[in-house]
């Protein structure tokens, strides 16, 4: 259980790290599509002797399972990497990792009747209201593009969710998992590539090693495999409720690497989003739905 928290603390650090950097390479004028082939490109060829080893279609995996974590693939940064062209990190920060959990919990209990007690309502709850405090103001101020984004952070975080149910029942190790999610992905970005085009190659050196290293090795590789690792030990919904810890160190970072200042309500929802996590993970002692 220890070695899974550590997995998932891991996995949250590079996350908040990972939406700044996406910032940043947005800002860069990046492409979502070139972003999205660094970051799994990178991973794809790192975790190549995994992949192999299970083979392109595993026979162990169901296809559902597989097709579902797909979410976590390229529509995830894709969807991301748009969205970012206007939303700051703290409100991708708080809708996306937020949201994912509860996504995650309605996914479990649809699909495999998984049932849930008190501590974790309660906590399911508090992350739900963190994630209105950013949602209602955006939605409320009727600003268009800020209606768009919510639209494409929600369905970011719906696939987000859908890997970290399917993959617990994937029969893959974790390195395996990230490897065929990347490679697959891989493929994809690369065919809309041919499609599209690429502006990598104007770029200088300095400029792809960066962004290859942040949005491949880490966060494609280290983080993936740290997360699927800790739904392993600490279970689907408990480990996605980790994500709602990302909005403070994202705010953070975001605030120290590019000047991003949150607002008191932004604050107020981070404070009400980890108050969940803690329920979730029953920080405060186990309790039962009497």
């Amino acid at each position: 259980m220890t070695k899974g928290y550590a997995s998932i603390l891991t996995a949250v650090v590079i996350w908040a790290g990972w939406m700044v950097a996406t910032r940043f390479a947005v800002n860069e004028a990046i492409a979502p599509l070139d972003l999205a082939l660094l970051r799994y490109g990178v991973p794809a060829i790192c975790l190549a002797p995994w992949w192999l080893q299970c083979g392109v279609f595993p026979r162990q995996t169901p296809l559902w399972a597989l097709i579902m974590m797909m979410g976590w693939g390229a529509p995830f940064v894709i969807l991301i990497a748009m969205a970012m062209k206007t939303a700051p990190v703290a409100h991708v920060a708080a809708l996306v990792p937020c949201m994912m959990p509860l996504f995650a919990a309605a996914m479990s209990f649809g699909l495999f009747g998984e049932r849930f007690g008190l501590s974790e309502k309660i906590g399911f709850a508090l992350i739900a209201s963190g994630a209105s405090l950013v949602i209602l103001p955006l939605m409320l101020g009727g600003e268009t593009k800020a209606l768009g984004n919510i639209g494409l952070l929600l369905l970011a975080a719906s696939g987000w969710a859908s890997f970290s149910v399917a993959f617990r029942r994937s029969g893959l190790t974790p390195p395996q998992a990230a490897g065929l999610v990347c490679l697959y992905s891989t493929l994809i970005v690369g065919a809309l590539l041919l499609w599209f085009g690429s502006s990598l190659e104007s770029m200088s050196w300095q400029v792809i090693a960066f962004h290859s290293t942040a949005q491949g090795l880490l966060s494609g590789a280290v983080a993936t495999i740290a997360f699927g690792y800790a739904i392993q030990t600490l279970g689907p919904p408990r480990a996605a409720s980790f994500s709602a810890l990302v909005p403070g160190l994202g705010a953070i970072i975001g605030y120290l690497w590019l000047g991003e200042v949150p607002t008191n309500l932004d604050w107020i929802a981070l404070g009400s989003a980890s108050l969940g996590v803690a329920f979730v993970n029953r920080t405060f002692g186990p309790l039962s739905a009497g």
